[in-house]
């Protein structure tokens, strides 16, 4: 899957995304974040982690459905 991951100024290098990346796409080096997009799987889990919303994910796939999965409790659970 091709995707274009956006790290906006407001990242302040924490390693929150390195650490929590199950591909490995982010590394902290000294004053950036490097990115490799080719790695990640699009599970968004760095942009709803990052505590300064700095990280945006795009799909650039044509065709391309996302779908989220919901559990539901029945009435008087």
């Amino acid at each position: 899957m091709k995707v274009k991951i956006e790290i906006s100024e407001s990242c302040n290098l924490c390693g929150l995304c390195e650490q929590l990346c199950p591909a490995g796409v982010f590394r902290v080096a000294v004053s950036r974040l490097e990115v490799a997009e080719s790695k990640c799987i699009y599970c968004k889990g760095c942009e709803i982690a990052c505590p300064k919303k700095a990280i945006n994910l795009r799909a650039l796939e044509e065709n391309l459905v996302i779908m989220r999965w919901k559990t539901l409790m029945a009435p008087g659970s």
